[in-house]
């Protein structure tokens, strides 16, 4: 039982309890107010992340209190002590090293309260709750540094001076760092390597400071050749790396062509090459206007640093220059290059609209030089070439004819001979319905026109017939005039076009079901010429128009199997059996033949396939090693919706021998009983009364089945008199048996 003094104690605890936590918070909050000024380190802050060797501090603490840093432990709760605070008047300062290096820590006051910091460093209200100080925790990590260079070496001279330097961290991404090279550069000459990116310089220590989490290029450019030691310290932590960079003496930068002379034809396409030593910047001329009347001019760079850059010339665009961005349609990057800048004279503009005032057939001057110069360099090149431009040419057509199903419409030009090496790609002047249509037209001048998109460039080109056009006439109709349908008339889903600027030829790929639609009465069999035609009227490409043609038959598909002279197919049981046949599909066309069998006791169906040979020819191979003699069965070719005749076919005994019976032979080798075959002959031993039964002599066998070839009841020798001793013998056996 409680008596009245123990509840007034309690009482007086409890008052003086609260007054003692209202009073502290009214000290804590009543001089936040006051500022940071003269403290240094960054400001620690409840809930923030902070990093091992940063020094920070917390302000508006109250004078007459020691504070302590403790851990929090899995449950938040504080619980380790790790330091005491020295507090100087209202604040402390303090290093994050040793055990404050890494983890969660609070702050806690006399009474063992977590203090809640605040974002600017001022100490804040106390939680009384001892259980969960989460809220009034921060972390402390130990901040990681990576500051590598992306190469072992570099030159010191031109493109090659540069190299990539990068500074990063997996914790951290607001930071600075030191930079030095231990003494060998000097901090101006760092700030000069790091092309004036230092925030600060510090002479004395041969350092600068830089933003970290970057990647700089720095440029080693009349340095000397040596290995350099570059160690980046973060300015607030003790986070660190250095790396070694080798430094060579790379001699004067230097470009020129690969070849002094480019040759091409008006309307195509100029591949040419830079290279370079010791550096990766050039600038390249081409033209000078006061010989030409024409120039542009590129800085250009080596993109993978292999000394080689690569330019496209697009001479059926150039001479339409009214902007950069059409001077940057005519000169275009190659492979692993940049362009940076084109110098563009707009009162070049003769070739308006694009290709009717085409480069003229001329040598054209070609000027190099080593780094970006941004324009005219034609007075104070490396290196020089000639540009030699020829009149285009439209030289021949051919017809080539590949299965329905081939790919060749989206191959590379380098790649097309092999198909026809492949036999998926033959010359023709017949084609099957279903196959696909290749017309050949070789051809220079048109690569210009066509690079962007080859098919709908073409397409869209044939159907204005400004520059070129592709036709097909089929056979005409009476008192309807001539059946012309133009390539662009067949839709671009049903053509393709793979153009070859190397050898100046281009495929037009053709599906036949469209081109045999298109006509206005196509039969089996009918004739359709291609005619390729380019233009002088709207381009001055060529003078006069000229044409090229080639003509080819379109015939409905037809697929035969080779059989017997009993139009029968005879196979063997047995595996590795042939059926033939023959088409006019496309070599390369894969066939499937179906052997089907409803025996009783062994039905089966076979689909074996076969692949259409270059004289037409097919040979699908089948295993019956499974299945019985006498089997019957029956065998078409398929290809999509079309299929031979149906044959009828048996199989028979395996011979043991390679290869199978030949489909267009008779059977009669393969009948196994002949006339000398037969067991009963005149000569016959005599019958005795041990002698085992007379069997049929349609059994007289080797003891296998019945054979196909079998005779009737009479054969040879088989005569009355030995047929009457045959009766009489039966008859004395018999009455022997009854005795």
């Amino acid at each position: 039982m409680t008596n009245n003094s123990d509840k007034l104690r309690g009482l007086i605890l409890a008052a003086l309890m609260v007054f003692s936590v209202f009073a502290g918070s009214i000290a804590l909050s009543g001089s936040a107010a006051a500022t940071n000024e003269g403290l240094e380190g960054e400001p620690l802050d409840s809930g923030g992340t902070f990093y091992a060797g940063q020094d920070v501090f917390v302000s508006q603490l109250n004078s007459d209190e020691t504070y302590q840093i403790r851990e929090v432990n899995s449950d938040d709760e504080a619980s380790t002590l790790v330091r005491t605070l020295d507090v100087d008047t209202t604040n402390a300062t303090f290093t994050l090293d040793g055990s404050l290096s890494d983890g969660e820590f609070v702050l806690v006051n006399d009474t063992g309260y977590a203090v809640d910091i605040q974002s600017n460093g001022h100490a804040g209200d106390v939680n009384t709750n001892t259980n969960d100080v989460s809220a009034e925790s921060f972390e402390v990590v130990t901040q990681d540094l990576t500051a590598e260079f992306d190469e072992d070496s570099v030159g010191n001279s031109g493109g090659s001076a540069e190299v990539d330097y990068e500074i990063s961290s997996n914790v951290r991404t607001d930071y600075y760092v030191n930079i030095s090279a231990q003494g060998d550069l000097d901090a101006s000459e760092l700030n000069d390597t790091f092309n004036g990116a230092a925030v600060n310089e510090f002479s004395d220590d041969d350092t600068i400071l830089v933003p970290g989490d970057t990647t700089y290029t720095l440029n080693f450019s009349d340095d000397d050749a040596g290995t350099y030691t570059f160690d980046a310290e973060v300015n607030d932590t003790s986070a660190s790396d250095s790396d070694d960079i080798e430094v060579t003496d790379t001699g004067s930068a230097d470009a020129e062509f690969s070849e002094n002379v480019y040759t091409e034809q008006r309307g195509d396409v100029v591949n040419i090459s830079v290279e370079m030593d010791n550096t990766d910047e050039a600038t390249v001329q081409i033209g000078k206007e006061s010989n030409n009347g024409y120039q542009v001019a590129a800085d250009i760079t080596d993109d993978n640093n292999d000394g080689v850059a690569y330019l496209e010339f697009n001479t059926y665009l150039a001479g339409n220059n009214t902007s950069d961005a059409q001077a940057g349609e005519t000169l275009t990057a190659g492979s692993e290059t940049t362009i940076d800048t084109i110098t563009n004279d707009s009162s070049i503009n003769f070739n308006s609209p694009r290709g009717d005032d085409i480069l003229d057939a001329a040598d054209y001057n070609l000027y190099v030089k080593s780094g970006h110069a941004s324009g005219s360099i034609d007075g104070n090149a490396d290196s020089r070439g000639t540009l030699s431009l020829e009149d285009p040419s439209v030289d021949s057509m051919q017809v080539w004819t590949a299965p329905e199903d081939s790919d060749i419409g989206s191959a590379d030009a380098e790649d097309i001979p092999a198909y026809a090496q492949g036999g998926n790609l033959t010359q023709t002047d017949t084609v099957a319905q279903n196959d696909t249509v290749v017309v050949q037209v070789e051809a220079s001048g048109f690569e210009g026109a066509l690079v962007d998109n080859p098919t709908s460039s073409y397409t869209a080109a044939s159907s204005t017939g400004d520059l070129f056009n592709l036709t097909f006439e089929g056979e005409s109709v009476p008192n309807q005039g001539d059946d012309v349908i133009g390539v662009s008339d067949l839709g671009d889903d049903n053509v393709s076009v793979v153009y070859d600027d190397v050898n100046d030829v281009h495929f037009v790929v053709i599906d036949s079901w469209a081109l045999t639609d298109s006509a206005s009465n196509h039969e089996s069999g009918d004739e359709y010429t291609a005619n390729f035609t380019a233009y002088d009227d709207n381009s001055d490409l060529f003078d006069d128009d000229v044409s090229v043609t080639g003509a080819f038959d379109v015939e409905d598909a037809e697929l035969e199997l080779d059989a017997n002279a009993d139009d029968e197919i005879v196979l063997e049981a047995a595996a590795g059996q042939e059926v033939t046949g023959e088409t006019n599909l496309a070599p390369g066309t894969d066939v499937e033949v179906t052997l089907d069998s409803d025996t009783s006791g062994d039905p089966f169906v076979k689909r074996p396939e076969a692949t259409v040979q270059a004289d037409g020819t097919f040979t699908a191979v089948a295993d019956f090693s499974e299945n019985n003699a006498g089997s019957e069965l029956t065998a078409d070719a398929v290809f999509g919706d079309v299929s031979s005749d149906e044959y009828d076919g048996r199989l028979v005994e395996d011979s043991g021998q390679a290869g199978t019976p030949s489909p267009n032979e008779t059977t009669d080798t393969a009948e196994p009983m002949t006339d000398t075959a037969e067991p009963m002959t005149d000569t016959a031993e005599p019958m005795t009364d041990t002698a085992e039964p007379m069997t049929d002599p349609a059994e007289a066998t080797d003891g296998n089945e019945s054979e196909e070839t079998a005779t009737g009841g009479s054969g040879p020798g088989f005569t009355a008199a030995l047929a009457l001793i045959a009766l009489i013998a039966a008859a004395l056996l018999a009455v022997r048996r009854n005795n």
